[in-house]
C-alpha cells in the first residue's frame, strides 16, 4: 500500500480533473460557485427539455388514435 501523502492540499491541474458530481459530494466551493452560476441552469433546462419532448410524443400518440 502507498503511504498518505503528507501535504493534503489539493493541486489545481488534478483538482479539474475530477468530474463536477464526484465534487458536489466532497463540499467544494468551486463546485458550489458553478453549480449557482451554470449548473442549476444547465439543470433546469434539460429538465424542461425531455417535459417537451414526452409532451410532444403524448400529443403524436393522441393524434394516432383519432385516426
Amino acid at each position: 500500500m502507498r503511504p498518505p501523502p503528507t501535504d493534503q492540499t489539493p493541486i489545481e491541474k488534478e483538482e479539474n480533473t475530477i468530474p463536477k458530481w464526484d465534487r458536489k459530494r466532497d463540499g467544494d466551493p468551486m463546485y458550489r460557485k458553478w453549480w449557482i452560476e451554470e449548473g442549476r441552469i444547465l439543470r433546469r433546462k434539460m429538465f424542461e427539455e425531455k417535459a417537451e419532448k414526452r409532451r410532444q410524443r403524448a400529443k403524436e400518440r393522441r393524434r394516432k388514435r383519432k385516426d
